[in-house]
């Protein structure tokens, strides 16, 4: 029987990746250390800018769940809310927020992981049609039956989420284009879950064969190559 934490839910078509909003909310946080004190400041100044209190209350529920983990790989709120106060470039930020959104959501996770990495780990450049994504969820939906409640809507706008997501998060050119290429990961973010490894006790091999860098495209060799520099 499938776990419920494994079944695929709609979620991620209402908000997508919301980069920006989570750089303000952890910025702040990593200020005040507490989830209700900032949400009373969030809404207070409205740093979020937004006009709807319920669409922010609903974005602060989401970064909370997102970067609460309780993960192996994934280091915690406090140190990715320090990370982002620090003095890096923003796309820096941008590829340690990526890995947040891919291990928060089960399907994200599969479509990088069993389409998306795949195509660049073979090619480094291709196009992912909608074709070859729509081919590759009804072939998701033979073992995920609720993919199959899903209505039309709901299919198109968390396809239309997701590729604005490839392309937040610079792997996929800007809108009309379909073009994937394999990005070159900064230093800072590498760095950054490469000490959260091995500040877990992460041994060497457990290290390089991480699913933190197939998430990257990266594959042992990449890893090996970067620890080497």
């Amino acid at each position: 029987m499938k776990q419920e934490a494994d079944k695929y839910i709609a979620a991620f078509q209402r908000v997508g990746a919301i980069y920006e909003e989570s750089m303000i909310v952890l910025g702040e946080y990593a200020r005040v250390k507490d989830w209700a004190l900032l949400k009373e400041k969030i809404l207070r100044e409205n740093l979020l800018k937004k006009g709807s209190s319920a669409w922010i209350d609903n974005i602060l529920r989401i970064v909370k769940l997102r970067f609460s983990v309780d993960s192996g790989s994934l280091p915690d709120s406090k140190h990715v809310s320090k990370l982002i106060l620090c003095d890096i470039p923003k796309f820096s930020k941008i590829q340690a927020l990526y890995q947040y959104v891919c291990h928060s959501d089960p399907l994200v996770d599969r479509v990088i992981t069993g389409l998306v990495e795949p195509i660049l780990m073979r090619y480094r450049a291709s196009r992912l049609t909608k074709r070859i994504y729509f081919e590759f969820l009804d072939k998701e939906a033979e073992s995920h039956p609720e993919l199959k409640s899903w209505s039309p809507t709901v299919y198109t706008t968390w396809q239309r989420k997701f590729f604005a997501f490839l392309g937040h998060s610079g792997i996929m050119e800007k809108a009309p284009s379909v073009e994937i290429r394999k990005p070159v990961i900064r230093v800072e973010p590498f760095t950054f879950f490469l000490y959260g490894l091995i500040g877990r006790g992460s041994s060497g091999l457990e290290v390089i064969n991480s699913p933190l860098w197939k998430r990257y495209f990266m594959n042992e060799e990449d890893v090996e190559h970067v620890l080497k520099m």
